[in-house]
């Protein structure tokens, strides 16, 4: 049995979430399919300031106040290296219309967005995994799925969109997702209760410590539980460790192994499994082609220290939604040309975020970054970044995040000619 959508969305997370909402929104027939049943565990937890607008506009920011999570204004890292510290508050970004944000439990948020897009009209079928995209001359035209009885069935759609995240269905089928070898490092994380925080708004803070290579975080909830995560190089952890070591025992290995650790989890108890994720950076060659394109992480994941997953999602499913309905509008259908300007505009985002995730692994910009506090103006460009403030960026805040990077190759090349310090590189894990 067939059915006909003008869109058929793969993936309920929040990219899928955000283009179905849209969708659905503007009169248009959606079917989203999602394989798992949720709520569902997911990580991913924190979100970013410039987030908030894009909420907003779905319609559904008043939910998420509603929802009681944690507020969060900002984020602390040590460089254990060096120690140097870096704390990033958001308010003093060059924008102060965007001072904080939320972290929040995914089980609940991707629901919450779900739910939305479901009641603006998306026709939602959870238990529902896709076999295929299915072309014709080129052009995709809907997926072959199987419902959540066993039976299969097929959708035709004027539009494809690809929204399983890390799966990233229709790039691999297509042979275009390419992983990106700068961030080659794996993550374990779980949940824990009784980790100390401090009180009033750094209470919310995302705290990122680095030592012996490792970088960790702990995410604050509001429940008084938190997220905890270590993210490594995945063949000196293997190296390090023995074949036969768990994924419980590679990660309490790792945050034993880190004195910032022990001292920030203090009596923290762990309360979930052990969840690990390994070279997961990645994108894709192309975003989009006739009838079809992707979204979110399905379109280009980067590593997780900035918190850039859920942005990135939403940002490219509104932009993703607001093409689609102009092809809709204009011509009935959506061909590769339409989907241009989005591709653009996307790879802009993901190449803002990926300068500084790169730098992030480079020992003199971190160095740099958790030293002394920089020319104010300087530090308010990169905590705007940091933000999420990487879409219309003014042209004085280019200057000055690019003055960093200058800065930072001029201290590079000094030491490689002998007239600076080399920089502290950290031991592995």
């Amino acid at each position: 049995m067939s059915q006909s959508y003008d869109a058929v969305v793969i993936g309920g997370g929040p990219a899928g979430s955000t283009v179905s909402a849209l969708l659905a929104r503007s009169g248009r027939r959606i079917v989203l399919l999602e394989r798992e049943r949720f709520p569902r565990f997911h990580v991913g937890e924190s979100l970013l300031p410039w987030g908030l607008p894009i909420l907003e506009r779905l319609g559904v920011l008043e939910k998420v106040r509603r929802a009681g999570y944690q507020e969060k204004y900002g984020a602390f890292f040590w460089n254990a290296a060096t120690g140097g510290v870096r704390p990033v508050v958001f308010g003093t970004a060059t924008d102060d219309k965007h001072p904080m944000a939320y972290h929040v439990k995914r089980a609940e948020f991707d629901e919450l967005l779900l739910r939305h897009a479901q009641e603006l009209g998306a026709e939602v079928r959870e238990g529902t995994p896709v076999r295929e995209v299915l072309f014709e001359n080129g052009r995709a035209v809907g997926v072959a799925a199987v419902s959540a009885d066993g039976s299969p069935f097929e959708v035709r759609a004027r539009v494809v969109v690809d929204a399983t995240g890390q799966d990233a269905l229709l790039s691999r089928r297509l042979g275009i997702r390419k992983f990106d070898k700068k961030l080659k490092r794996a993550a374990l994380f779980a949940h824990f209760e009784s980790v100390p925080r401090p009180e009033g708004r750094e209470a919310g803070d995302i705290l990122l410590p680095v030592e012996n290579d490792v970088w960790y975080w702990i995410i604050p909830f509001s429940d008084g539980t938190s997220s905890v995560g270590a993210v490594f190089d995945p063949a000196e952890a293997r190296a390090a460790a023995g074949a036969s070591e768990s994924l419980e025992g590679r990660f309490e290995r790792l945050l034993q192994s880190s004195a910032r650790m022990q001292e920030l989890l203090g009596p923290g108890r762990r309360t979930s499994k052990v969840h690990g994720i390994s070279d997961y950076s990645a994108k894709s060659g192309r975003l989009a082609g006739d009838g079809w394109v992707l979204v979110g992480d399905a379109a280009t994941f980067l590593d997780p220290v900035f918190s850039t997953g859920v942005f990135l999602a939403m940002a490219t499913g509104e932009r993703a939604a607001a093409a689609i309905e102009r092809a809709l509008a204009r011509k009935g259908r959506v061909d590769a040309s339409d989907l241009a300007a989005y591709e653009r505009s996307a790879r802009t985002l993901f190449r803002r975020f990926r300068r500084f995730v790169y730098a992030f692994y480079d020992p003199v910009f971190f160095e740099a970054f958790c030293s002394e506090a920089p020319f104010d103006k300087i530090r308010a460009a990169v905590t705007t970044t940091l933000a999420g403030g990487v879409e219309d960026v003014p042209l004085a805040t280019k200057i000055w995040t690019s003055f960093m990077f200058i800065a930072v190759g001029f201290d590079r090349f000094r030491r490689r000619i002998g007239l600076g310090p080399k920089p502290v590189e950290p031991a592995s894990a």
